[in-house]
């Protein structure tokens, strides 16, 4: 398939921010039992227009689903279904942190998602930040239910949960945004490795700072929230595009 590169680089974006409250109303908490009977927890914040695409939010290492709240609203107000989960070993899904088993893990929940008569099941997205964004790679590219993963701060291999067979296989036919700074070193040598290697279509923007996965949402001159936002704007067919 034809390698479409989406370089974004030094792109200049206006965009005026608000400051959302966070809408603990909104939110539903779940539970879905694992592959290994460990039970997952992730928070649901439904659409006002149902059914409607939905984005699946993976988390870093040692953080958990409350690193998000930065981009949940501005998902929420674009009409997107959001599910922000804690991974296994993290927030207040219990047990030992597993890779291979966050792997499974990933699955279990698209699964949920599509028996949800509130999303509509061939428009999901993943979106991920450091290992959850290697998740969310890995997991996007071998399920057809996800349409396209946003991935900030990737790595070619985070405990081994590697990306390169998910870009160079498994998204030939679908597509993934990569976010890295560029003083984030090894997470900015792997995007540019994958970029050599991808086979589908594929954005790549890169910051100049050293903030990582979720901490971008902190770091002055990377307004990465409307970068992802236009991003699922082309990709689930939403008008959210800023």
């Amino acid at each position: 398939m034809r390698l479409r590169i989406w370089l974004l680089i030094g792109l200049i974006l206006t965009w005026t921010s608000a400051v959302h409250a966070q809408r603990d109303a909104d939110a539903e908490i779940v539970t879905v039992e694992a592959y290994d009977g460990l039970t997952l927890v992730g928070e649901f914040y439904p659409s006002a227009s149902e059914p409607a695409p939905t984005v699946l939010l993976l988390h870093m290492l040692g953080s958990r689903r409350n690193a998000w709240q930065p981009l949940i609203p501005s998902l929420s107000d674009a009409g997107y279904n959001v599910l922000a989960v804690d991974l296994r070993g993290h927030g207040e899904t219990q047990g030992a942190q597993d890779w291979p088993a966050a792997e499974r893990d990933v699955e279990t929940w698209l699964n949920w998602l599509g028996e949800q008569p509130s999303v509509i099941p061939d428009q999901i997205a993943i979106v991920g930040a450091s290992i959850g964004a290697n998740l969310a790679l890995s997991g996007c590219a071998f399920d057809e239910r996800c349409v396209t993963a946003v991935a900030l701060s990737p790595g070619l291999d985070y405990r081994g949960v590697v990306t390169e067979p998910a870009i160079n296989e498994g998204l030939t036919e679908r597509s993934a945004l990569l976010v890295a700074s560029q003083r984030d070193t090894y997470s900015a040598d792997s995007v540019k490795t994958l970029a050599t290697q991808a086979s589908g279509e594929l954005g790549l923007q890169l910051y100049s700072g050293r903030a990582h996965g979720t901490d971008l949402f902190r770091e002055a001159g990377a307004p990465v929230i409307p970068v992802i936002l236009n991003w699922l704007a082309a990709h689930l067919g939403i008008d959210s595009a800023v």
